[in-house]
């Protein structure tokens, strides 16, 4: 599905454990380089393959050093021979997973047109990412509807991940504030229900059930 001009994603069939619910990969166009956002799951390897092929990617962005953003990433580079990317806080969880990072993310320092913030406490390094009035949130914030969603009474279209999948719960939700203030219009997730509109203000919906 084409979201925007050059900005493409993709909900692809995954289980979890008991948790069945599609994971969503993204293709963004921002600059000259055509990059896949998210590295899926080693399960839905063929899928993610195809998608990335459909457009032709020249880079992956690792979100974060958890499996379902980067088990897809090995047959990735072996078939199509691409640039590997990631927070340079998680390189080293994901070299401990045999994934070779050949581009390090840093806070603010754009890379083929996007923009990483950092939003630490899913993971260590773990990154939302801004292309123009877009932004692919990782699992920084989740759809409400998500099955991945923690157990909050959540009066928007967005949540925050249940705590079991964080490695600092409080520092989740704190580094949700990160996106305050931003100017975009469409979120895309990587769990749940994307925001296609006044994204804006969903996160300040979001904000207002944190502080409650």
């Amino acid at each position: 599905m084409e979201i925007a001009p050059g900005i493409w994603t993709r909900a692809i069939e995954w289980s979890y454990g008991d948790y069945e619910e599609p994971l969503s990969v993204h293709v963004a166009r921002p600059a000259e380089t055509t990059v896949m956002i998210g590295g899926g799951d080693e399960s839905i390897a063929p899928a993610v393959i195809a998608f990335a092929r459909e457009h032709d990617i020249e880079a992956v962005v690792v979100e974060h050093a958890h499996v379902d953003h980067y088990g897809a990433v090995p047959r990735l580079r072996a078939e199509l021979d691409v640039t590997v990317a990631a927070p340079t806080r998680d390189r080293s969880a994901l070299s401990r997973a045999s994934i070779d990072v050949d581009v390090s993310l840093r806070d603010g320092e754009r890379q083929w047109g996007i923009e990483p913030i950092a939003t630490p406490g899913h993971t260590p390094g773990n990154m939302a990412y801004r292309a123009d009035d877009v932004l692919f949130a990782g699992d920084t914030v989740v759809g409400s509807d998500s099955a991945f969603a923690a157990d909050d009474d959540w009066s928007g279209p967005l949540a925050v991940i249940d705590a079991r999948f964080n490695d600092a719960d409080t520092r989740t939700r704190e580094s949700v504030r990160r996106l305050d203030g931003l100017s975009i219009e469409t979120l895309l997730v990587s769990h749940g229900s994307h925001v296609h509109h006044d994204a804006s203000e969903a996160i300040e919906t979001l904000l207002a059930d944190l502080d409650q």
